[in-house]
């Protein structure tokens, strides 16, 4: 295989690898996106409701309604950034943070995966603590408002439907970690 970096994007480099397919034994050009692991954090209040946030996406152009995330640092570990990353964008924290899945986002084209964790009990202990690109409104919602939520394309992010589905299973499984 061979492999030609074509650009470096801050939060992803695109490259171009020459792979031979084991079918056919021909080489066949692919694109890919070498990116960071990601981080999804599912922040459930002593209330029981989720914390979401609320903000502009330019891919879609719209205001999204997602959960708090983002990318793992150099250098962190998972767990380290979604703590991070839940105090940043939304001003709350939580003694735990169970790890409750990953997935692999769009393996045709990025190298990464995403973590998702829970966050029990999570309290409010502050302001955010925003990335000069960030505008996030936090949104307390119902869990049980979440599959309607879904079908009403409300919340539509393939990624936190995916953690939401993993915070499901986990419950189902009996595991609380308390």
């Amino acid at each position: 295989m061979e492999r030609k970096y074509l650009g470096d994007f801050k939060v992803f480099k695109v490259r171009q690898d020459d792979c031979v397919s084991p079918r056919t034994g021909r080489t066949h050009k692919f694109f890919v996106l070498d990116t960071p692991d990601w981080v999804t954090i599912v922040p459930v209040t002593t209330s029981g409701e989720l914390i979401c946030i609320k903000q502009w996406r330019p891919g879609t152009g719209t205001v999204e309604l997602e959960l708090p995330g983002g990318i793992v640092d150099p250098g962190e570990l998972p767990r380290e950034a979604a703590r991070r990353e839940l105090r940043e964008e939304t001003g709350y924290v939580s003694k735990t943070l169970d790890p409750i899945g990953s997935m692999a986002p769009n393996p045709a084209i990025t190298t990464n995966r995403c973590h998702f964790f829970l966050a029990r009990d999570a309290t409010p202990t502050g302001r955010q603590k925003l990335d000069p690109g960030e505008d996030i409104i936090i949104n307390l919602v119902n869990v049980h408002e979440v599959p309607r939520l879904i079908t009403a394309g409300i919340l539509r992010h393939g990624i936190i439907i995916a953690a939401l589905y993993h915070y499901e299973l986990y419950l189902k499984s009996g595991r609380t970690g308390k």
